[in-house]
């Protein structure tokens, strides 16, 4: 088969206009969304830059609503991101995903850009978490909608491909969470891709784990990569000796677990294990399952209390006017 016959295949099973309706939907058709007018939208300022364009902050003039414009380059690459992006989001109509409210992609000439215009959030999660540590409080809340927003994707056989905390959209003041960026996605089930090997619902679940510790410890470690290079039968002895009360063997595994375990509840020690042993392959029930494990039904008062800061001691300050004074003593 040629390289456009698998990409007119793919885009068919992308932009069908059957959607099955399910609980967090909207009953806006977000499959034939109307046509962007550029005269419809006044610029007020610059969201962010990409590698297949630009977004803007925009006002609606005639609702007065603002929204988030992007501007793909008119190239063949920015083009071809921004008809993956649109054609998955009118299959991807969910409370948890951002919404598409028009664009150009049918209606523009050869060489104009393709514009989309979505709904606005305040901000991305890493920068919300910088701006407002005390959001981490929230993490079962948080955690909870982007999984149910990523069930949501792989029940259409979808892999996002790209779920990083910039592609995490949040609002402070309502915690309302919502996934973003669908321009990496493709259709897991079809195996069209010979670069893509089988596993990508594993590698958004992985996404998922690592987003569970931003969201315990407020920043992020690369080294939490490492689970992806362990063998199913390492993870699997894991967590059956962990369940069973026997010592765990030593490996990453037990490094980043052992980390997790001062700042979450026994039960998101449970979660963490189970999204990190589920199916490489296939798996798209991994997190429509996970929405279901207890530990979204406890409150943040089943975590471990912050560990209090150790005592230091202030390095040795030799006097010339009294050799035998220093300014080592203990501090806080």
């Amino acid at each position: 088969m040629t390289g456009n016959y698998l990409k007119q295949l793919v885009l068919f099973f992308l932009s069908g206009s059957a959607i099955v309706c399910a609980a967090g939907e909207s009953t806006v058709d977000t499959d034939s969304p109307p046509v962007y007018k550029e005269e419809d939208y006044e610029k007020v300022g610059d969201l962010g830059k990409g590698a297949f364009g630009v977004v803007s902050k925009v006002i609606e003039k005639k609702t007065g609503k603002i929204y988030a414009l992007k501007t793909f380059n008119p190239e063949p690459r920015g083009y071809e991101h921004a008809e993956n992006e649109i054609n998955a989001l009118k299959q991807l109509d969910h409370g948890n995903i951002v919404k598409m409210i028009t664009n150009n992609l049918g209606a523009r000439s050869e060489d104009e850009s393709v514009h989309l215009v979505l709904e606005h959030m305040p901000c991305n999660l890493y920068r919300a978490i910088q701006d407002h540590p005390e959001i981490k409080e929230n993490k079962r809340e948080i955690l909870y909608q982007v999984l149910s927003g990523v069930a949501h994707i792989h029940s259409k056989k979808v892999v996002h491909g790209d779920l990083k905390l910039m592609n995490i959209l949040v609002d402070p003041t309502t915690m309302i969470v919502k996934i973003c960026d669908f321009g990496s996605c493709y259709v897991e089930e079809l195996l069209l891709f010979p670069n893509r090997p089988a596993g990508g619902y594993y590698d958004d679940i992985l996404s998922l784990v690592s987003l569970m510790k931003f969201l315990c410890f407020g920043q992020c470690f690369l080294d939490w990569r490492c689970l992806e290079n362990l063998s199913r039968d390492e993870k699997e002895r894991f967590l059956e000796a962990q369940r069973n009360g026997v010592l765990p063997p030593s490996n990453k595994l037990k490094t980043v677990y052992e980390e997790l375990r001062k700042v979450v509840s026994e039960n998101g020690l449970d979660l963490f294990l189970e999204l990190v042993v589920s199916k490489r392959e296939g798996g798209c029930t991994t997190a429509a399952d996970a929405l279901r494990h207890p530990f979204f039904a406890e409150g943040r008062e089943q975590d471990p209390l912050p560990e209090e800061p150790k005592q230091r001691r202030a390095p040795y300050t030799y006097s010339r006017r009294n050799p035998n004074y220093s300014t080592n003593k203990t501090q806080q």
